[in-house]
């Protein structure tokens, strides 16, 4: 599966550009049929990264999709068309899992608003979930 954020950043240029990331496996997109999903143990995910990344590093490429000129800025619901240009921005690598994956998981947050010097967000969605998320982070330590 690609992972394609439906939220959009306008980026600081000599122009304005706007642009959805996108993080897409270098390995491609498998899927479990519906049998498989069905008897697959609970914590399937976890067991397969963990043997998957023995064998060697999981890799995904950072993109940019660049919007068109008709396409929604503002409603992450609408998916921009695959045929908008795209920049590959680098290399996300997976070298091994956290011992204790689910203390680790516990520990994260997510702030979609932290972006860099010259990105900025263009969907209200993202100044929505930024305030929800540290709500959700407090409420999983207590």
């Amino acid at each position: 599966m690609i992972h394609r954020t439906p939220h959009s950043t306008r980026a600081l240029l000599t122009e304005v550009t706007f642009a959805r990331y996108q993080i897409v496996p270098e390995a491609g997109i498998h899927y479990l049929s519906a049998d498989d999903a069905k008897s697959a143990a609970p914590d399937y995910l976890l067991s397969e990264i963990r043997q998957r990344v023995a064998r060697a590093p999981i890799r995904f490429t950072m993109r940019a999709q660049f919007s068109g000129p008709l396409d929604k800025l503002d409603d992450p619901s609408v998916a921009w068309p695959d045929s908008r240009p795209t920049l590959d921005l680098g290399t996300i690598e997976i070298t091994r899992v956290d011992a204790d994956s689910e203390a680790a998981q516990r520990r994260l947050i997510f702030m979609p608003a932290t972006l860099p010097p010259g990105i900025e967000p263009a969907d209200p969605m993202i100044a929505a979930r930024s305030s929800s998320y540290p709500i959700s982070y407090s409420r999983r330590h207590r």
